[in-house]
């Protein structure tokens, strides 16, 4: 059992994972998914996400935090290049999950769900400014 649960952490803790990413996943006992409903396994591990950015004098502490995958954080500061409010509307919800000290409800994943596919209607088979496809297809499968 002990060697299960090693192997599980394994899929979700990247090699050269933050410290602070690790606490984080332990704290809000991170198993499936991570904040925005993406699947964690060993090619998408978790990552730690600053709700307020570093550049605007967010530290890097559990309070700031949000535990994303690699596919997820990619794809929201993608959308925060895009689209500033929709950014802003997500990680509203990540600082929300934070402060409940637990891991994401249905309702917010299904909100953060929501402004996804409003984001994907409008920018779907948009390029990025060197040429390359905005939503890529692993942006596009979220599984809560």
């Amino acid at each position: 059992m002990v060697l299960f649960i090693l192997l599980k952490k394994q899929l979700i803790i990247g090699k050269f994972m933050k410290n602070i990413t690790k606490i984080m996943i332990d704290q809000y006992n991170v198993q499936k998914i991570d904040w925005m409903g993406y699947k964690l396994n060993k090619d998408n591990p978790c990552t730690y996400h600053h709700i307020v950015k570093k550049e605007n004098g967010g530290k890097e502490k559990i309070e700031n935090g949000a535990i994303l995958t690699k596919i997820a954080h990619e794809y929201l500061h993608k959308i925060e290049c895009k689209d500033i409010e929709l950014y802003n509307y997500i990680n509203n919800v990540l600082k929300q999950i934070n402060e409940q000290g637990f891991g994401p409800l249905k309702r917010q994943l299904l909100a953060i769900d929501f402004i996804l596919r409003q984001f994907e209607k409008e920018h779907l088979g948009d390029s990025t400014k060197k040429g390359k496809v905005l939503i890529k297809n692993e942006y596009l499968k979220r599984d809560f």
